[in-house]
């Protein structure tokens, strides 16, 4: 099934280009081999909720469009224009499981292999231009919690927390799939990632240089490692004493072990929910030529920072969706379908957002996804 490409007519060509420029930032930020050896994308809408192309990690974005359709006359760096033809091949190619049209998805629906999920978050305080977590926020579902280092947990859509917590695991040998996400903030946020909660640990203490062992449970879901990404979230405030950093010992996407990432810098002061590293996004850079984790074994940091806690999150990005204005319903309907269940007999993942907040506040968000199995 090939991409709908619908344009907002009130949409904004300033705004639809700082919106590129932040998926091409992304798609940057991400390791090139997800891409170059694994074929991994993740998909992006536009400011109306329309789909605009795939963020391609370690080289931008590839826009499903061109620029002059959008009232775009410079070349934006890092975004790739695709041509009719292109756009063709990309159909042809992106990801198939048992559903592959819109007609199958009708049918899903009409047949009752469907669900809906409606949900609420409360507030959370934030930093402008800054990615903070939405997992810990209030609402419904509750807040959700971490399992304390050594090992931490796997986590699944029965984990405290999930967005998925309403649906069900599909009958086999059916997959799942997400068809569409719908959002609104009661103020601005620039984007939520949807990501899938592979593993978790938390408890690690940012008040100590020496080597804290991290020893993650392996992952139930994307088992391979490959596209597997992983940030720090803040959850004690972190102190005023700068420091870095270093993940000394992971395994990247082929079972190597005792890789190790490069030293970053930690935000000094950073409230709870806040993403670790903040340079990049949240994505914790990884040693030349990996392209994902299955675990991580050891962290530590250069100098004891007087105060703080941090969570390990190992997560796949499932989408990047844009905020418009506050108030406003963003709905990404997924053309190439995004699979929940990839491979038979598995359970519906933990979703959960990471928000690119445009203020100190997030405001009230409500969220509705809609699935189909087959």
């Amino acid at each position: 099934m090939g991409p709908t490409i619908l344009v907002t007519p009130t949409a904004d060509p300033d705004g639809i280009a700082s919106h590129l420029a932040q998926l091409a930032a992304n798609g940057l930020a991400m390791p090139r081999g997800m891409w170059d050896r694994a074929r991994i994308s993740v998909p992006a809408c536009g400011p109306g909720g329309e789909y605009f192309g795939r963020l391609i990690p370690g080289r931008g974005f590839y826009l499903a469009m061109d620029l002059e359709s959008l009232g775009i006359t410079r070349r934006i760096p890092g975004v790739f224009e695709q041509s009719p033809m292109r756009r063709v091949m990309d159909a042809l190619l992106d990801e198939r499981g048992l559903i592959t049209s819109q007609d199958g998805i009708n049918a899903a629906r009409g047949s009752g292999l469907s669900q809906d999920v409606a949900l609420s978050k409360a507030t959370i305080t934030t930093v402008a231009n800054t990615y903070s977590s939405l997992y810990r926020a209030g609402g419904l579902p509750v807040a959700g919690t971490f399992t304390n280092i050594p090992g931490g947990a796997a986590h699944n859509k029965n984990s405290t927390g999930a967005w998925s917590f309403g649906l069900s695991n599909p009958v086999s040998p059916n997959r799942k799939y997400l068809v569409r996400l719908g959002f609104t903030h009661a103020q601005i946020v620039n984007q939520i990632i949807l990501v899938d909660l592979l593993v978790a640990a938390g408890n690690i203490d940012t008040n100590i240089s020496t080597t804290q062992a991290i020893s993650s449970v392996p992952l139930t879901r994307y088992a391979s490692g490959a596209g597997v990404l992983m940030t720090f979230e803040v959850t004690t405030a972190l102190g005023a004493t700068a420091s870095t950093l270093t993940v000394t010992k992971y395994t990247n996407q082929a079972g190597m072990t005792l890789r190790a990432t490069p030293a970053v810098a930690m935000t000094t002061s950073a409230i709870v929910q806040r993403l670790q590293p903040a340079a990049l996004g949240p994505f914790m850079e990884l040693q030349a030529g990996d392209y994902g984790v299955r675990s991580v074994e050891d962290v530590q940091l250069s100098a004891a920072m007087l105060a703080g806690v941090i969570a390990l999150n190992l997560y796949f990005p499932l989408a990047f969706i844009p905020g418009i204005a506050a108030n406003v319903a963003i709905r990404e309907p997924f053309d190439d379908l995004r699979e929940l269940i990839t491979e038979t007999g598995q359970v519906v993942g933990c979703l959960t957002g990471y928000v690119f907040a445009n203020t100190t506040t997030t405001g009230l968000g409500t969220y509705s996804l809609r699935t189909v199995e087959g």
